[in-house]
């Protein structure tokens, strides 16, 4: 189903009324992902130069983006930093090249200092270069300098790692940010606005019991082994002189 109504919210997010305040709008992510390529055609016209997506269950849609668009693919890998009780939720994130970001005020909550944090951050780092070159052999993104980066997850729930995502493409040199996603809480998207040129949203939610999953009919999490599995197709519907 095409966007039949655009809408413009914070100057730079564009949503899907169509596909907005409703659960279980997409089948898997691969739809998803076919369905928010056409939509990145409709809002920007021209697309960028590269699509990335973040490990791991952004890969299936970002690599749907790719296929649609004909853009070569990249994964990131950004790790949150979780609260003690889960391996789910967290108050911040960490980048591939170890600079990461927090909720200043959650962690006063745990009761934790910024030598906690840091300590913390570093272990998560560790993490975050072991699965990097699991996934893509390299620390090396030197390729996206200057280009127009679209920066695809399968959600935004809190809006961390997104934000830190879109960062470390800023740093690496991309010349635009530009996030897209199928799905995205209201305050993950208001977070994520403030720190990219342009944010698309197909499935924008509210409410205090937000998650990404319940955009979706069938939901897994993507395993490593999976998501290589996706970047190498992305190669292989690239042509020659478009490969990476």
């Amino acid at each position: 189903m095409a966007c039949s109504s655009v809408e413009v919210a914070l100057g730079n997010t564009y949503y899907c009324e169509d596909y907005s305040w409703r659960f279980s709008v997409f089948r898997d992510r691969v739809e998803a992902g076919g369905v928010l390529a056409r939509f990145i055609s409709q809002v920007l016209g021209a697309p960028g130069d590269a699509v990335v997506g973040l490990a791991a269950g952004g890969v299936p849609v970002a690599y749907a983006v790719s296929r649609e668009l004909g853009l070569p693919l990249d994964v990131v890998v950004v790790k949150k930093i979780t609260y003690p009780w889960t391996t789910e939720a967290g108050y911040g994130a960490v980048a591939p090249d170890g600079l990461y970001e927090f909720d200043r005020e959650a962690a006063m909550r745990l009761g934790y200092g910024r030598e906690v944090v840091e300590r913390e951050a570093s272990r998560v780092y560790e993490y975050v270069v072991s699965r990097t070159l699991k996934l893509r052999g390299s620390l090396d993104y030197s390729w996206l300098a200057g280009r127009s980066v679209i920066l695809v997850d399968d959600g935004i729930a809190t809006g961390y790692t997104m934000v830190v995502a879109a960062r470390f493409m800023k740093r690496v040199g991309a010349r635009e940010v530009v996030v897209a996603t199928p799905t995205s809480s209201i305050d993950g998207a208001v977070m994520v606005a403030r720190e990219v040129d342009k944010l698309l949203v197909l499935n924008l939610r509210g409410g205090p019991f937000y998650a990404v999953a319940d955009a979706y009919i069938e939901w897994h999490d993507v395993s490593d082994e999976e998501a290589i599995e996706y970047l190498r197709m992305a190669k292989e519907h690239l042509k020659p002189q478009t490969r990476v």
